[in-house]
């Protein structure tokens, strides 16, 4: 991979034109945001959109704005600089500003985070209320401690011909790593999973992400479950700190997703006024992989509705 870097985060970007940075999730780094969403976009930097009655576009087509494709590597992951000791998600906060400060000095962008980077971008709209015009959350983590997750159980159901002879001659540590996300098995999705999750997890720094998960993993202003165990019997409030967010947003989640779920992420909808659900059947945490065709349309989707409420009319 070739990585520019600032302010300690190394990334790499593609083409030019209205900006759109994708944050990925935990132990990944940036192979991870490039496979998912490199392939959205045409060859002239312009997002493909699907058809959609009622749009500006009803026919679907290329986007009427080219796209700057920010692509980082999270501190602790890939090629970025390591945060200092005692690091928690308020460090991994600051240093993302200051990236986006660093490489976008000025004016709006669009915003996407899978998993723990969803997290991180729900932060960074907080911080950049005036600047962020638009969020996609890919599998987003909502609810840090994993114990007060509402997970749905395992489950695997299906498996492409061949699948027993295929397995046969795969690293069985690979493999092993694979289905402890899919809810499917099939060769292709393996092969992606192999190309851009696995080498970020074998580039990140496992010990110092093991202490942050374990010290710091939750915001010290989360109010979901997160920050604090709530008293005995004590109702789990909103999330506090999700800002009014009324530019479009989109939440794709994979209904099979045992990582994160997806029932948390409906808690805030009354701060997303604009946003689309979509909740994939035989989808877990990559669900942009198990489900590609749907991930597509859905994000072409909402970058349609970014572009036409940047064209709107007032505030």
């Amino acid at each position: 991979m070739s990585a520019k870097k600032l302010a300690g985060i190394a990334y790499e970007e593609r083409g030019s034109g209205f900006p759109f940075i994708a944050l990925h999730g935990y132990t990944l780094d940036r192979r991870m945001s490039l496979g998912a969403f490199e392939p959205l976009f045409d060859a002239e930097g312009r997002a493909r959109l699907p058809p959609a009655a009622g749009s500006q576009k009803p026919r679907g087509g290329p986007s009427d704005r080219l796209y700057r494709r920010i692509y980082p590597d999270l501190p602790f992951m890939g090629e970025s600089a390591d945060l200092g000791p005692g690091a928690g998600s308020d460090d991994m906060l600051d240093a993302l500003c200051a990236f986006i400060d660093e490489v976008l000095p000025a004016g709006p962008f669009l915003l996407a985070g899978e998993s723990y980077g969803g997290y991180i971008a729900r932060g960074i709209a907080l911080r950049m209320p005036e600047r962020v015009e638009g969020a996609f959350f890919l599998c987003p983590l909502v609810v840090a401690r994993r114990e007060r997750r509402d997970l749905p159980p395992p489950a695997m159901l299906s498996e492409e011909p061949g699948w027993a002879a295929f397995a046969a001659g795969a690293d069985p540590a690979e493999l092993a790593e694979y289905e402890d996300c899919a809810v499917s098995r099939s060769s292709h999705a393996f092969g992606r999973v192999r190309g851009e999750i696995l080498p970020g997890i074998r580039a990140s720094r496992a010990g110092a992400l093991a202490e942050l998960h374990e010290r710091g993993y939750a915001y010290s202003f989360d109010g979901l479950g997160a920050a604090a165990v709530p008293a005995a019997g004590a109702a789990p409030t909103g999330a506090p700190f999700d800002r009014l967010f009324e530019a479009p947003a989109c939440f794709f989640l994979g209904r099979q997703d045992r990582s994160v779920g997806w029932r948390d992420a409906l808690r805030l909808s009354d701060r997303y006024p604009r946003a689309s659900y979509i909740v994939a059947d035989a989808a877990g945490h990559n669900a942009q992989i198990e489900q590609a065709g749907l991930f597509a349309a859905a994000f072409g989707a909402w970058i349609a509705d970014c572009e036409a409420w940047a064209g709107r009319d007032g505030p």
